[in-house]
């Protein structure tokens, strides 16, 4: 009987180590970051509160949401989603500029940019670009569209008034 123990023994441990190489090698759940959206409209300004979701869908839908701003950890531990498909974490900006906002589930992300901009600072304080960052919104916005815009169409008027010359 001792050597049939042993046997038996030796199975589940063989058994066991065959599981454990199987989890380690299976690919992960299949996750998907549908969208991203941030509470509100621009101009967005420092020290005010945001709410940041993001819709989910795949099979690991109910995988740990991992949330961060220009690369800094919002959630380290993770954030479950709920309800189930959704997640959601306040947010409140506290430095001007542009704020890449990210949430990732699974090995899947998705993000959204934002422009923040200061109202107590000359012209918003809301980035790079002149007139504090760009978009519609004097010292505000929500990318650098404003400035392209301004600077193309700088250019097609100058383009325009050559051609009658």
């Amino acid at each position: 009987m001792n050597s049939i123990s042993r046997r038996i023994g030796a199975g589940v441990a063989g058994l066991a180590g065959v599981a454990a190489v199987a989890v380690l090698a299976a690919p992960q759940a299949s996750a998907t970051v549908d969208s991203v959206a941030v509470s509100g409209s621009a101009p967005y300004t420092i020290n005010t509160g945001y709410t940041l979701t993001a819709n989910l869908s795949g099979a690991g839908i109910g995988l740990l949401v991992y949330w961060s701003d220009n690369g800094t950890s919002l959630t380290p531990a993770g954030k479950v989603p709920w309800p189930i498909g959704y997640s959601s974490i306040d947010w409140k900006p506290t430095t001007a500029g542009q704020h890449v906002l990210t949430a990732s589930q699974g090995g899947n992300t998705k993000t959204i940019i934002v422009t923040v901009s200061d109202p107590s600072q000359p012209g918003g304080g809301g980035g790079t670009t002149p007139g504090g960052g760009g978009g519609t919104t004097p010292g505000g916005g929500t990318g650098g569209t404003g400035s392209a815009s301004s600077a193309l169409g700088g250019l097609l008027g100058g383009l325009s008034g050559s051609a009658g010359s």
